[in-house]
């Protein structure tokens, strides 16, 4: 018997769910059912709109072809506002029901605004959809305007990046260092090295205690006394998963999202969840989390859409994976890259040398990676991560080429 699958959201976890339904189902009903008002894409395109990198004609990831082809159904702007607890039924903001078989949310994060004196009496414009992007356009007038960016995580420093491409001044307020997250101070100066040359200021190691309206711009005050204007403020500091419809629904929640089991499968059991939104095991050490990246959200949605079709398969956890392009060059980190102990830790390259590759290397295994300005497949040592594959008689070559060993390895343990 034909079953009905929804899916809630349009970006890469839902397509992935949609396309794997599809392969493995050719008569269930599929419809995907996303807030915004037009075709899916991806947010880490948006920066691009801004430097004329791409237009929006060729944003989106999917057309409307994708959607006959898979025998699917595409609605645009409905928010999903409750889950019902007693039946299989969901329902949107105006009023409209949709019942489902099995249920997939994916509704990815939102911005959050920081707990700061003045936050709410002055635009404070966040960079996560395509309304927002058509939001910071239509303020980046006069062309040379200055751009504060509250935050210095890798939505923070692409949106950076671009807007400096696109003539824009650029003033980064970062707490401690930006993308401390994935990047060691070293991998992270050779980073804003290239920012600074390329135009901004990058304030680090205070918060910012006041906002205020300064004519027709905006002045922060920050902890120590500075005061820093501008004519747009852009909050990059934090999101929250998307997740405000669950009350009374059932569906049990952690502090980061949507608890999952190893099928992507809610505390509900026709109720899955990916993407952003769902707390998962990660590969190492098994324990819950979110890894809000593209590359985890495609796998989850892969599950998922299995599970959902009726298939068992389980997700092996997470992987941290984030590559960054900036100003014709590149950095990335992958897996367990910073702050390990007991673990075998090599580095080559300095801020001086304009590159910089380290590895962690836990019992001959590959465990994580930083990179900047090293031409390398991230992708590959991704590879040989998930794979586990034997690196300790070559972690010295690895260090010192990592783009041809990584490659090697990866062409041994396919081969094997």
């Amino acid at each position: 018997m034909a079953k009905k699958h929804l899916l809630i959201g349009s970006g890469a976890a839902g397509l992935s769910a949609l396309r794997q339904i599809r392969n493995l189902s050719g008569e269930d009903q599929i419809k995907m059912v996303t807030m915004e008002d037009n075709l899916p894409y991806s947010p880490t395109a948006l920066p691009y709109l801004l430097s004329g990198k791409i237009e929006e004609a060729k944003l989106w990831t999917v057309d409307e072809t994708f959607f006959k082809e898979t025998r699917s159904e595409l609605k645009t702007g409905k928010k999903l506002v409750r889950i019902a607890s007693d039946r299989d039924e969901v329902e949107f903001e105006g009023g409209e029901r949709e019942t489902f078989d099995t249920l997939l949310l994916a509704t990815g994060s939102e911005p959050v605004l920081p707990p700061i004196n003045g936050i709410n009496t002055i635009p404070v414009l966040g960079f996560h959809t395509l309304k927002d992007y058509h939001e910071l356009v239509s303020r980046l007038r006069p062309k040379k305007c200055q751009v504060l960016i509250y935050g210095g995580g890798l939505v923070a420093m692409g949106l950076a990046s671009n807007l400096l491409k696109r003539g824009c001044g650029v003033k980064v307020l970062v707490r401690s260092r930006i993308l401390r997250r994935y990047f060691d101070a070293t991998a992270g100066a050779l980073i804003a090295r290239s920012f600074v040359e390329n135009g901004a200021e990058i304030i680090t190691g205070h918060e910012v205690e006041r906002v205020a309206a300064k004519g027709k711009g905006v002045e922060l005050l920050l902890t120590n006394g500075t005061k820093v204007s501008g004519n747009i403020l852009v909050n990059c500091l934090g999101t929250a998963p998307r997740i405000d419809f669950l009350q009374g629904s059932g569906i049990s929640v952690v502090k980061d999202g949507i608890l999952v089991d190893g099928h992507m499968r809610t505390t509900r059991a026709n109720v899955y969840a990916a993407g952003d939104v769902a707390v998962s095991n990660d590969f190492f050490t098994h324990k819950e989390g979110a890894n809000a990246i593209l590359p985890s959200a495609m796998e989850q949605g892969k599950i998922a859409g299995a599970n959902m079709a009726g298939e068992v398969r389980d997700y092996t956890g997470w992987i941290s994976m984030n590559v960054f392009h900036f100003f014709g060059k590149s950095a990335a980190a992958i897996g367990l890259s910073n702050g390990l102990e007991g673990v075998d830790t090599l580095t080559d390259g300095s801020e001086q040398k304009g590159h910089y590759t380290k590895l962690n290397v836990d019992k001959d295994r590959l465990v994580g990676v930083q990179l900047v300005n090293v031409p390398v497949d991230p992708g590959v040592l991704l590879y040989l991560i998930k794979n586990r594959v034997n690196v300790g008689p070559f972690k010295e070559q690895l260090l010192q080429a990592p783009g041809e060993v990584s490659r090697a390895l990866m062409t041994k343990k396919e081969r094997e």
